[in-house]
């Protein structure tokens, strides 16, 4: 058996990470906690995220609101 994480937006389910090429049968489990992936990146563009580039994004919109606008 091989465990694969992904996201369910009620309509589709988006994978994280590579399944499988063969048809087989599958069980979908729903976890409740919301932040189980929070430290995984997702969307088709993942494979080129790079985990140490989070901490410098933490903030970045605000900081160049902030920088554009003025503090107000």
């Amino acid at each position: 058996m091989k465990e694969v994480a992904g996201y369910y937006d009620g309509n589709t389910v988006q994978l994280l990470e590579a399944a499988p090429k063969t048809k087989q049968k599958v069980i979908v489990t729903f976890i409740d906690e919301e932040d189980i992936f929070d430290d995984l990146p997702v969307g088709i563009l993942s494979e080129y995220a790079n985990p140490e580039k989070r901490i410098l994004e933490e903030g970045a919109f605000e900081r160049a609101m902030v920088e554009k606008h003025g503090n107000g």
